[in-house]
């Protein structure tokens, strides 16, 4: 049954918000993973980010095409149900939902945790802090996309104008390339510290996906959404790989074995460490709070836009893709995932190790199945205009033996490498991340039971637009 216009959701996003949105989920990853980094990586910290880099371009690539090409929301959802069909989407979907509650979880400690830089008596009331801060974001989601992306891009400009500030004296007057010895592969680092730190690294890129999910809001999305992409890319890759520089010629890496500050708190224990320490500092703190806000409210627009899909598609109930009458969001999902962020936070949020754990398991199936997903609609939807398209791919012909034509398949040679990369940066998660190997695989487990017991009731019925009205 179509739905009536008042009840969707409203194209309210420009070239600004969407870059707001994700810029700050994929950037806020270096405010909290650049101290564990070089724990654990050392001299070599650089080299952890310039492999997740790889895989994260890749992935980043994949989103651009897919999402300039279908303008719905959902991201892997979407292009995954026209890929494969409704199964693989909801592993789809279900996967990214986990890291996207993990996101709006972490940055919202994460954030309050920086504001305890300034106000230390905050640590013994920040989760009460970080619960209200995820109501305060909840309500301006619910007021709509442009106040959320209004909140968002502000905090952005005030993050970069700050970096730049912060990257530029830091180069100029306090950098010495030579502080730090060259990395010994297999001995400073170890080869399993080093992949622990990659690992790590891959959870500073996370985010891009924000992009696809506003798809459904945003205006003129065809060329957008690809400009957005790249101009994140551009700005996140700079940013992550110059700070890690800076760090590796202000401050020796074993600093980082005996001081739990630099872990909590890398970029303002490094800033601190240039001239007039304490104002960059308090800056640089700042910066932290403002882009973990941000990725915050990425994770709750995240969140709900993705299960608003789900619903839309009917894999999960439709009161989760029921729409404001006044704000045109989906409120349901925004309410119900909100609210399930700040169970975990009530639960985990004096542990933000166990929380990082959590990380990377769900979005890097997620980012596999699309770049699978790429590589078929490629195939499946020939003539589809696309208005982003990379170039780069292997045709493979062969004759029909039946019909006796001739059948060509493509393979886009970017959409492989980001399945491999991102295959191979999730294996070393399985391996190296207990807690996030057990949670993942129990959420996995836990997300197929529930839609095998809802697909049957819907079959049992035989009346799915029965139960999903009366849902």
């Amino acid at each position: 049954m179509p739905r009536n216009p008042r009840q969707t959701l409203r194209r309210d996003l420009g070239l600004l918000g969407n870059f707001a949105f994700a810029y700050g989920d994929v950037a806020e990853g270096i405010y909290f993973t650049l101290g564990l980094v070089l724990l654990y990586a050392g001299s070599a910290a650089t080299y952890a980010y310039l492999f997740a880099t790889m895989a994260y371009v890749l992935t980043a690539l994949c989103y651009a095409e897919l999402s300039s090409s279908y303008h719905q929301p959902g991201g892997a959802f979407t292009f995954a149900n026209r890929a494969f069909g409704r199964n693989i989407a909801f592993l789809a979907a279900w996967a990214l939902l986990l890291d996207y509650l993990v996101t709006t979880a972490i940055s919202s400690v994460a954030a309050v945790g920086y504001v305890s830089y300034f106000i230390p008596e905050l640590s013994y009331v920040s989760t009460i802090v970080t619960i209200v801060v995820i109501i305060g974001l909840l309500l301006i989601n619910i007021l709509g996309i442009a106040e959320s992306a209004k909140f968002s891009y502000f905090l952005v400009l005030f993050d970069l104008v700050g970096v730049i500030v912060v990257l530029a004296v830091g180069f100029v007057f306090s950098y010495h390339p030579s502080l730090n010895p060259a990395p010994h592969f297999g001995v400073s680092p170890t080869y399993p510290s080093f992949l622990y730190a990659v690992t790590i690294a891959m959870s500073g890129y996370l985010g891009i996906e924000v992009v696809s999910q506003s798809a459904g809001e945003t205006r003129h999305a065809a060329k957008n959404i690809p400009r957005a992409v790249f101009l994140i890319s551009g700005a996140v890759v700079a940013a992550t790989l110059a700070y890690s520089t800076l760090a590796l010629g202000i401050v020796p890496s074993q600093i980082f074995n005996s001081n739990p500050a630099a872990v909590n708190y890398p970029l303002p224990f490094i800033a601190s460490k240039l001239p007039d320490g304490w104002i960059f500092g308090g800056l640089t703190a700042l910066l932290g709070v403002s882009v973990l806000l941000v990725a915050a409210n990425a994770g709750i627009v995240g969140l709900s836009r993705i299960t608003y899909a789900m619903s839309d598609e009917g894999v999960i109930p439709r009161i989760f893709s029921r729409v404001h009458p006044k704000f045109r969001t989906p409120y349901i999902s925004i309410i119900a995932f909100s609210l399930i962020t700040i169970i975990i936070v009530a639960a985990f949020g004096a542990q933000l190790n166990v929380l990082a754990e959590m990380y990377n398991f769900g979005a890097l199936i997620a980012y596999m199945i699309v770049g699978f997903s790429l590589i078929s609609l490629r195939n499946k939807e020939k003539n589809l205009i696309r208005p982003f398209k990379m170039p780069g791919q292997i045709r493979i012909t062969w004759k029909d033996k039946k019909t006796g034509e001739s059948r060509e398949y493509y393979l886009p040679v970017f959409a492989v490498g980001c399945f491999v990369a991102d295959f191979v940066i999730w294996i070393l998660v399985v391996l190296l991340h207990p807690i996030g190997r057990e949670v993942g695989t129990a959420w996995i487990l836990l997300g197929l039971l529930g839609y095998y017991l809802y697909s049957r009731l819907q079959k049992k019925t035989g009346q799915a637009g029965v139960l999903n009205q009366i849902s």
